[in-house]
């Protein structure tokens, strides 16, 4: 699989050159030496005429020569030779013969990537006077230097911070040796073996406070008033009546009140056929399961089992339930087909209008189905899917929260986050192909999702915990690594999704150290030019880091590189610009005319001056990290539905710093995943895969010209702040979605130290923003970030936790 992957790219690598050298260098002949052949190959699909192998060498117009091992090159005619090299010395050696053959470097010609190393030489009549040579090679030392200079920079920097862990790491542990110590003290004075006694006394007498019986009843009289104890009598007295004591009891997870209320409220929705495949299912694991089926407060459903097992109290124990409940159906297979086959025959037994899926040892909350109701009957929702928990054991051992966006293509087509429980139409089942399919066996539900949301025409999220998903070690709640061909099996069902959907994609793979989570690569079939918008003012040792980063590592070469000059002083700045623009024929430096500081008018006056199809806004405090990162964006930026994309920006010492944004948190909106660890996957894994977002930050923002313009570009009434996520906003608002990937990656130098500009100017002006932002947002801001979920608590950006109640 590696060594596939691995041809993979050197194919792609050697396709990118190949179109590079056709576009740019135009040579009438080529003849290649040396190499695989993936090259030459390459050349040949472009339309460039090549010499064959026989032919008298260097008598071609270019001769491309890829990691040459000979000493002595031959007498040579040609005009241009390209040197293609993975090792740094064989570059060297050649570079003395060519010399000697009146050819010498061409440093305009540069690098684009981090996986190959080109060099272009020339005849001396190509090649200016000496003095010009001279400063090339110069130039290179001086980019050779202030390489090893930022590496040897990193290198203590990661030292510094290692010998600091080692710091924290040794107080830590001598911390927990002084609280063991005084702990021990404690607990073997003579006053703590004492007063034994009392401390018995007191925690008995706080249990009895909250069991027994008069006090519990005198508390909820405190709480409720009478009327309200008398509502909850009744309440209990109908709870009994409509729910029997079994196993598993429905007011161990919602209150009596609640359950009773549901059961009365009936929403006017169809049957709900829930089916069961079974396979020797452990005792107790079924009762759990019937019991939360029987206790369902929505009451028009059917439980389809079907059974492939061998154990035959299985089938008796159904028996049992199905003679006091007509809803419960059963039938023995007679043989067993499979998950997706077992299920099949399930779909086969239904009766009702929809279905839902459920395992055979997990637990339906009791107001799951009349959640999932109610929003067929008050939405038209053809697909519903709920928020789910995992636990361990006893149901009261809850390990892993799940809480949802809503619907999000990006999200699901980078794992099946749906999951359960989820509920679709049997006609829409019909449309899809009426079944799952034993070619994606271990992810059969992922490839039927997939399908059924294509054809869906209102899908609903319930923000609930109504499923819970029981966790064994070989279980796949439990670590999905544990059935490998499940993670296989899904890769083939979002290759199958691309196919139906007629998008052409490279490749899908599973992302590293993350089972579960998938990768797509999407083909570029809309390649354009792609104009790089960075303002500047000052700062220009940070601008070069980042224009440097850009041309020596960027993999995608058809860019421009527009500075945007605000009010610079300083004189190195200027000579900056003039070098620039000197080394990079792709770089232009524009000066706006305004005063003060608003980067929504610098970027807008940048845009005016594009030439590219596409505009990525990017603050000059930035450093590429990822090589491909402007096609990792790129493939989603070309994507007619999408408008908005953002990349993955870290602190100097690897920590979080965008990861798109939350909408509507810490009252505005809040960079979500701010400080964790660079290696951390984020909750649910979001900081390992592509997804839909509310906002992504402009620091380094990727959008189609047509879309910026379509929406009159950034607000220049919002200078300095929530320019972006006014943007962001107004292209939701057109109908696009915005995208977060993270296998685009750069280093923001913005400071995480830097407080809030306490300058009464700038704060009145923060604040007015602020102001304006929520006035012309309040509806958005109300209705709350469909790509988070409001489980989670808004004022903190690590999603942690505010689970609503049941209502």
């Amino acid at each position: 699989m590696d060594q596939e992957k691995e041809t993979k790219r050197q194919a792609e690598r050697c396709r990118a050159l190949a179109q590079r050298i056709v576009r740019e260098l135009t040579p009438a002949s080529i003849q290649v030496l040396g190499g695989s052949g993936a090259l030459a190959e390459a050349l040949e699909k472009t339309g460039a005429q090549l010499l064959p192998e026989n032919a008298e060498l260097g008598t071609a117009a270019l001769l491309v020569v890829e990691d040459p091992e000979w000493v002595d090159l031959p007498a040579l005619q040609c005009a241009q030779v390209l040197l293609v090299c993975t090792d740094a010395s064989a570059m060297a050696d050649c570079a003395k013969q060519l010399a000697a053959q009146g050819l010498y470097r061409d440093f305009e010609w540069k690098n684009r990537g981090k996986a190959q190393q080109t060099a272009l030489f020339c005849r001396s009549a190509a090649v200016q006077d000496a003095q010009q040579l001279l400063a090339g090679y110069e130039m290179t030392l001086d980019d050779l230097r202030e390489r090893m200079q930022q590496a040897e920079r990193t290198g203590e920097e990661q030292t510094a911070q290692l010998e600091r862990l080692r710091s924290d790491l040794s107080l830590s542990r001598s911390h927990e040796k002084d609280l063991e110590k005084t702990l021990n003290n404690v607990t073997s004075s003579t006053f703590w073996k004492m007063s034994w006694p009392l401390r018995y006394f007191v925690s008995k007498g706080r249990q009895l406070a909250h069991t027994f019986p008069p006090f519990v009843f005198l508390g909820q009289l405190r709480r409720v008033g009478i009327s309200g104890v008398r509502a909850q009598a009744k309440a209990k007295k109908e709870y009994a009546k409509l729910f029997p004591g079994r196993t598993m009891r429905a007011d161990r997870f919602a209150s009596a009140e609640l359950l009773v209320r549901q059961a009365a409220d009936q929403p006017a929705a169809p049957r709900i056929s829930i089916v069961v495949p079974l396979y020797n299912t452990p005792q107790q694991f079924l009762v759990e399961l019937l019991d939360s089926v029987q206790n369902q407060t929505y009451q028009n459903w059917e439980l389809c089992l079907v059974d492939a097992g061998q154990d035959e109290t299985v089938g008796q124990t159904v028996a049992a339930r199905a003679a006091e409940d007509p809803r419960i159906r059963y039938r023995k297979l007679e043989k067993n087909e499979g998950i997706a086959g077992n299920t099949n025959q399930g779909f086969a037994l239904a009766t009702g209008e929809f279905i839902a899926l459920l395992d055979h040892d997990d637990i339906l909350h009791p107001c799951a189905l009349w959640y999932v109701a109610q929003a067929i009957a008050e939405q038209g929702a053809d697909f519903v899917y709920t928020d789910e928990v995992t636990f361990e054991g006893d149901i009261d051992h809850l390990t892993v929260y799940h809480f949802k966006p809503d619907y999000m293509l990006d999200n699901l087509r980078s794992n099946n986050y749906i999951c359960h429980l989820s509920v679709f139409s049997a006609k829409l089942l019909a449309a899809v192909g009426g079944d799952e399919r034993a070619a994606f066996n271990g992810s059969q539900d992922y490839d039927l999702y997939l399908r059924l949301t294509e054809k869906a025409h209102k899908i609903v999220h319930i923000p609930h915990l109504l499923y819970y998903w029981r966790s064994s070690p070989t279980s796949v709640a439990s670590n999905i690594s544990a059935k490998t061909y499940c993670l296989e099996a899904a890769v083939k069902a979002l290759y199958a999704h691309y196919e139906r959907m007629g998008i052409p994609v490279d490749e899908v793979s599973m992302i590293p150290g993350t089972p579960g989570f998938y990768k797509t690569d999407y083909t570029i079939t809309k390649p354009g030019r792609v104009s790089i918008l960075i303002p500047s003012c000052d700062h220009s040792s940070d601008l070069r880091t980042c224009v440097e980063s850009i041309c020596r590592k960027s993999t995608y070469d058809d860019f421009e590189i527009i500075v945007i000059e605000n009010n610079s002083r300083e004189p190195a700045t200027f000579r900056c610009y003039e070098r620039l623009q000197k080394e990079h024929r792709n770089l232009r430096v524009i000066t706006w005319q305004g005063t003060g500081f608003n980067y929504s008018a610098l970027n807008n006056f940048g845009a005016r001056e594009a030439t590219g199809e596409y505009l990525l806004l990017l603050n000059n405090d930035t450093e590429v990290i990822s090589p491909r990162w402007i096609e990792e964006m790129l493939m989603y930026a070309q994507q007619d539905r999408v408008g908005c994309v953002g990349a993955k920006l870290l602190y100097p010492d690897n920590t979080i710093q965008h990861a798109g944004i939350g909408f509507g948190f810490l009252t505005l909106a809040a960079h979500m995943h701010k400080n964790f660890p660079v290696g951390h996957p984020g909750y649910m894994g979001r900081l390992v895969y592509a997804q839909d977002v509310y906002a992504v930050t402009a620091a380094c923002l990727m959008v189609r010209k047509s879309v910026y313009e379509q929406v009159n570009g950034l607000d220049e009434s919002f200078a300095v702040a929530f320019n972006d996520v006014d943007f962001c906003v107004r292209v939701r608002e057109a109908g696009y979605t915005n995208v977060f990937t993270p296998f685009a990656q750069l280093y923001h130098y913005e400071s995480k130290s830097r407080g809030l500009d306490e300058n009464p100017v700038k704060r009145k002006r923060f604040i007015s923003e602020v102001e304006r932002f929520q006035k012309r947002w309040a509806k958005q801001l109300a209705a709350g970030d469909p790509c988070m979920n409001p489980n989670f608590d808004l004022m903190k950006e690590d999603f942690s936790f505010d689970i609503k109640p049941l209502e």
